[in-house]
């Protein structure tokens, strides 16, 4: 009986640690919905409030939900002169359905302001900065441990009385130190 709850949660374990290792069935991805949480992705936004405490990594996703009513394309820039001059001249990407799907695929900062000029020089651009997955975000939630077998309880290790003692005492205080004999004379 308790070889058999042994097995199956051994079994368990080996699975657990190959789907980690393989990186099957996990995903950290985030989808961030521009917008989503207020009036959506147009003048009104508000751009600093709705990056705080936001943090983009590889592989998250950025949704544009556009205000109602808002026809702003999205544009995407390369540089950050580029972003802050609200220069669209010569955009990497123009984004133009109601909802801009964006895959964040590397680490960088990547610039996306409105298409209408003047809307860009009143603020409405936002810089996102990719980050790598951080080596220390566990795939799933911590801690992760297995309940012990019904019927068993908690394995408490029982240690008997200690083994007995074969040969003569073992000494307490350490040897005199050696001194050669004396040199013998023939």
């Amino acid at each position: 009986m308790a070889a058999l709850v042994l097995f199956k949660v051994l079994a368990a374990v080996f699975f657990v640690q190959v789907a980690v290792l393989s990186g099957a069935g996990v995903s950290a991805q985030t989808h961030h919905v521009v917008g989503g949480d207020g009036g959506g992705w147009g003048p009104d936004f508000n751009v600093t409030s709705w990056l705080a405490g936001r943090v983009f990594r590889v592989g998250d996703k950025i949704w544009f939900k556009h205000s109602a009513g808002a026809e702003e394309k999205i544009v995407e820039v390369e540089s950050p002169e580029e972003f802050q001059s609200c220069n669209l001249k010569n955009p990497i990407r123009m984004y133009t359905d109601p909802v801009s799907h964006v895959a964040l695929e590397k680490e960088g900062v990547r610039y996306f302001t409105s298409a209408n000029p003047d809307a860009c020089l009143n603020g409405l651009k936002l810089p996102v900065a990719v980050v790598s997955p951080s080596e220390f975000d566990p795939p799933f939630p911590f801690p992760f441990s297995f309940p012990p077998p019904p019927g068993l309880g908690p394995f408490v290790p029982e240690f008997g009385p200690p083994p007995p003692s074969f040969g003569p005492p073992v000494p307490t205080e350490p040897p005199p130190a050696f001194e050669p004999p004396p040199a013998l004379i023939y």
